[in-house]
């Protein structure tokens, strides 16, 4: 089975069509969520997403935000004002979307979650002590992640030791040299590494390694949509340089 997993869209309707026009020969593309929020266009980035035939969607903080499961609490004051933006702009169609968005699904190759294995829509991995908790928790011996926005891995050898890297555009992970492993596939709609291509993952599960693939999108047309939108210039700014 070959996958794409993608991850933190947030409205950004440009970056998530050039993704999608750059996976081929794949048997599912799997979303960790966070398909609204930030961005312009939330109702047209759930619309792509619900018509793509081979595509399952598990729910980010910002999804359940948006429909009012979730409290903003933890939420920065652009975020908050993106989010307002995004409930009065949603579709009743696509909230109950939103709403029933599951936290997990049962991936025979591997687990999925938004944020952790802990705390699904709030927590982080960022880092080996984030790590330490999820890799205890793994039933599988690969995890996908999102939510940081930043690419990386997180391995647990055989050994017990763990180590963790950052990752580039085309960099690849033999997951078969950790007893469990933890990917970030990064974010298409908001990168916060440095790089302000979108950031997808593709999985072969017959060899088992993991490509990080990074995606050029039109920034420019997607700032004067938010500005026209009057979202928050600080939101507006970041996705310049993918910080």
């Amino acid at each position: 089975m070959k996958f794409a997993i993608i991850s933190d869209i947030h409205s950004n309707l440009e970056a998530l069509e050039a993704v999608l026009s750059r996976i081929r020969n794949v048997d599912k593309i799997i979303c960790l969520g966070d398909i609204v929020g930030y961005g312009p266009n939330p109702n047209e980035c759930i619309d792509l997403i619900r018509n793509q035939e081979n595509l399952v969607c598990i729910a980010g903080n910002h999804d359940k935000a948006a429909v009012g499961i979730m409290d903003m609490t933890n939420f920065n004051r652009n975020a908050k004002d993106a989010m307002l933006w995004t409930k009065i702009t949603l579709t009743d169609e696509n909230k109950e979307y939103l709403k029933a968005l599951p936290l997990t699904l049962d991936i025979p190759e591997f687990q999925i979650v938004h944020g952790s294995l802990v705390n699904p829509l709030e927590e982080y991995i960022t880092n080996l002590a984030e790590a330490s908790p999820t890799l205890q928790k793994m039933e599988k011996p690969i995890l996908f992640v999102g939510h940081s926005h930043a690419p990386l891995y997180i391995g647990q050898k055989e050994d017990g030791m763990i180590e963790g890297k950052k990752l580039k555009d085309k960099d690849s992970v033999d997951t078969k040299l950790f007893k469990k492993i933890i990917i970030n596939v990064g974010s298409i709609g908001q990168p916060r590494d440095g790089d302000p291509n979108a950031s997808y993952v593709f999985y072969n599960h017959a060899d088992k390694i993991a490509h990080l693939n990074r995606v050029h999108y039109n920034i420019k047309q997607v700032q004067e949509k938010m500005t026209e939108a009057e979202l928050p210039d600080a939101l507006i700014n970041r996705l310049t340089n993918g910080l």
